[in-house]
């Protein structure tokens, strides 16, 4: 089976520097981005598995590229990691096809387990 591969998107390079290393040092392959324009780039060069996706970004906001994504990649699982949103936003984003949502500061060990539960359910079918 392939590399497990995830795209981290977010304008704040600190929190992507953190996420490559991290998961990187579990043998993920690692792609990141810094806004919407971008994502949707690596998107269509990698195909990653897993998008973990910043709301409030310049030049295309986390709520547009969700959109995009879910038209280009419906089988991208999209994960919304931010520290702007509301529980309101958090449940219109979960229905507009997010697989999660967590709250910027994230723990590490919750986005690994929210990896794994995906990486499972993706072997097995």
């Amino acid at each position: 089976m392939a590399c497990f591969s995830l795209l981290f998107v977010d304008d704040e390079t600190d929190f992507l520097a953190t996420m490559e290393e991290f998961f990187a040092s579990f043998g993920y392959t690692v792609y990141t981005a810094r806004n919407g324009q971008e994502a949707l780039l690596r998107l269509k060069d990698h195909n990653p598995d897993v998008m973990f996706l910043d709301i409030s970004m310049p030049h295309m906001d986390g709520n547009e590229a969700l959109r995009l994504v879910r038209e280009v990649a419906p089988a991208t699982r999209v994960i919304v990691v931010s520290g702007y949103a509301s529980t309101q936003l958090a449940r219109q984003l979960l229905q507009e096809g997010a697989y999660d949502f967590f709250q910027k500061p994230v723990d590490l060990l919750q986005l690994q387990e929210a990896v794994e539960r995906l990486k499972a359910l993706s072997e097995l079918s």
